[in-house]
């Protein structure tokens, strides 16, 4: 935790800014990671819903005869258009509602990981 600290130090020297300032800005900046995760989640939740409408409209408006056929075609575009954003969402909401929960942790997070050059 010194080595962090210390970085901390070097860091806010380089930037003629006080340590507290640059810690406080790097907890700013994982909450507003959070936030967007969040809002990206919402959007490919919005994508699913719209989707999973004009495929299910597309089915009561046409021919069953047709449909008989088609139906890996239908399958597979419901899991590819429907299915993956919705799982995508999930972990990408997660971790964006951890991050605004608990943005400290991230803002450490990263600091270890500038410090350790990952």
């Amino acid at each position: 935790m010194d080595k962090a600290m210390a970085y901390i130090d070097k860091l806010a020297a380089k930037l003629g800014v006080a340590a507290e300032h640059v810690y406080g800005v790097l907890v700013k900046q994982a909450v507003a990671n959070g936030v967007s995760k969040i809002g990206g989640g919402l959007m490919l939740i919005a994508v699913a819903v719209v989707v999973s409408v004009i495929i299910s409209r597309t089915i009561k408006n046409s021919d069953l005869d047709y449909w008989d056929v088609e139906w890996a075609a239908v399958i597979g575009s419901i899991a590819l258009l429907v299915v993956l954003p919705v799982v995508i969402s999930y972990f990408l909401m997660a971790s964006g509602i951890k991050a605004t929960i608990n943005p400290e942790y991230y803002a450490i997070k990263e600091i270890l990981d500038t410090i350790g050059g990952k």
